[in-house]
């Protein structure tokens, strides 16, 4: 159907399925005021994402139902009865509960309807104090509940009864045509009521590409902003934020954005108990997050010359785009550590862990990259020198663990820090995966010890302990330097050169 703002045009093609299901709300509408018709007939719309999608032509699966006078529970009640009664799939009904940390100001029910999940909730109204981000909630109108959104292109609904399009804020449909991003009210307002919406302002902006409204960059840049922002934003919602935007399309985009605006420091931050002063002094600056991360897109547009052509079953997936984000997005630390606790870790682990609330996963794999990186660099020179053997480069490969190509990826990206062309940059990394798939070694980061350590131990006659993992290192390298080895060879190494060793 048409959307008809100040003699613009836009179309939401519904697909079948779609269609299916405003058709079976509409019935739900008009059974429900059959039964009662003293009350006011329920009027339904899709909310949000759902519509600013549809009308840049993108498929969505995101259907958000917004009710104006009956619970979300008590609609999808109705809804299932309807389904069950026409002989329809019928699916359980779930009650999201009320959780204003998580961004769930009012309970949501949630159920699946034709195939398609689909979440109920109740148009509102918000009113905020000065000192939380969490609002006061009442139910509301369809203009409260645009006015209340943080950006008008996620403002718009789509009348389900009427099939059309409504922007309520007289703007989401100029700003979609126009590709701009603002806040339905005052940014200055609207920024400050909810501190979060600068991280949703520029995560939407880098996702479409589209440009910030003036008036809303400059209040993102204002100090009162920042210093909301500072007091009133979980770390654990600024990380959500983060990985959206390092995974989203345009994460290159996304970092500039955070740097522009003066923002990396306040949501890259260093944890509140560690010598914020020593940190500062060792991080280097904060355009290397953009530098780097303009490298890893680079590398990434050209992964099947450095790593696919030769090794067509590398894991360089959405998994490892992520991870290679993540990455590039803190080494600014790369070189700075932190007290935790009682030992030192590397900066780039605490600010990940804690800075921006991610899984300790997370934190490990992106230091991880950074750690490999020069030394997979040195061993990428000695393959394009030809003076790499077997072992050391396997050894590395099993140090690195099954991903190491994603480690090779970014290894190309930091060199290129240095030599910004990509050709050269590329030719050396070729050199490395192509040596490892010759070598037979792609996969050494799984390959079986033939001696395990309790026989390491027993050849050895010692206990288990530090002295039987050294052991158990040198039984690697004897594999990888004989790959055709066999079990008793390698026992008669471990009594030989690996016992002499170990009793220096």
């Amino acid at each position: 159907m048409e959307a008809k703002d100040a003699g613009l045009e836009m179309t939401i093609r519904l697909s079948e399925q779609e269609r299916q299901i405003c058709d079976v709300l509409e019935d739900v509408v008009k059974y429900i005021h059959e039964q009662d018709t003293s009350k006011a007939r329920l009027e339904l719309r899709i909310a949000g994402g759902w519509v600013r999608d549809k009308l840049l032509g993108r498929e969505s699966h995101d259907i958000d139902i917004a009710i104006d006078h009956m619970s979300g529970y008590e609609l999808a009640q109705h809804v299932n009865a309807y389904l069950e009664a026409h002989g329809y799939p019928v699916h359980s009904i779930a009650k999201i509960s009320q959780n204003p940390e998580r961004s769930k100001h009012l309970e949501t029910a949630t159920t699946t309807v034709l195939g398609q999940g689909v979440d109920f909730v109740n148009l509102r109204s918000e009113t905020y104090n000065s000192d939380s981000r969490i609002p006061q909630i009442e139910f509301g109108t369809p203009m409260d509940d645009a006015l209340r959104r943080d950006i008008t292109i996620n403002a718009l609904f789509y009348n389900i009864h009427t099939r059309t399009v409504e922007d309520f804020t007289g703007s989401g449909i100029n700003d979609l045509r126009a590709g701009v991003v603002r806040t339905p009210l005052d940014p200055f307002t609207t920024l400050t009521d909810d501190p979060l919406r600068v991280l949703r302002v520029l995560r939407f902006a880098s996702r479409f590409a589209f440009a910030v409204d003036p008036l809303t960059a400059n209040a993102i840049r204002r100090s009162e902003i920042r210093r909301d922002f500072e007091a009133k934003i979980s770390r654990e919602r600024v990380g959500v934020e983060v990985d959206k935007m390092a995974d989203g399309p345009h994460p290159l985009l996304a970092i500039e954005m955070l740097v522009s605006y003066g923002l990396y420091s306040t949501v890259f931050k260093v944890p509140a108990a560690s010598s914020e002063s020593a940190v500062t002094e060792a991080m280097e600056s904060e355009a290397l997050a953009v530098e780097l991360t303009r490298n890893v897109v680079a590398v990434l547009a050209n992964k099947e010359t450095i790593v696919e052509s030769a090794l067509p079953s590398s894991l360089v997936d959405a998994q490892a785009r992520r991870a290679l984000m993540l990455a590039a997005y803190v080494y600014p630390y790369h070189a700075a550590s932190v007290r935790d606790k009682k030992k030192t870790v590397p900066a780039a682990l605490a600010v990940v862990r804690d800075g921006i609330k991610l899984p300790i996963h997370d934190a490990a794999a992106t230091v991880g990259l950074h750690e490999a990186a020069p030394k997979i660099s040195a061993v990428a020179q000695r393959c394009v020198d030809g003076s790499i053997d077997r072992a050391t480069l396997g050894q590395q490969i099993r140090e690195t663990g099954e991903r190491w190509t994603t480690a090779v990826l970014f290894a190309a990206a930091v060199d290129m820090l240095a030599d910004g062309a990509l050709e050269r940059v590329a030719c050396k990394y070729r050199a490395y995966v192509a040596k490892a798939v010759d070598y037979g070694v792609a996969e050494a980061y799984g390959y079986k010890h033939i001696v395990d350590g309790k026989g390491v131990a027993q050849i050895l006659g010692i206990k288990p302990g530090p002295a039987v993992k050294q052991a158990l290192g040198m039984v690697m390298d004897w594999q990888l330097r004989n790959p055709d080895g066999s079990r008793q060879e390698c026992e008669a190494y471990i009594a030989d050169a690996v016992s002499r060793e170990i009793n220096k």
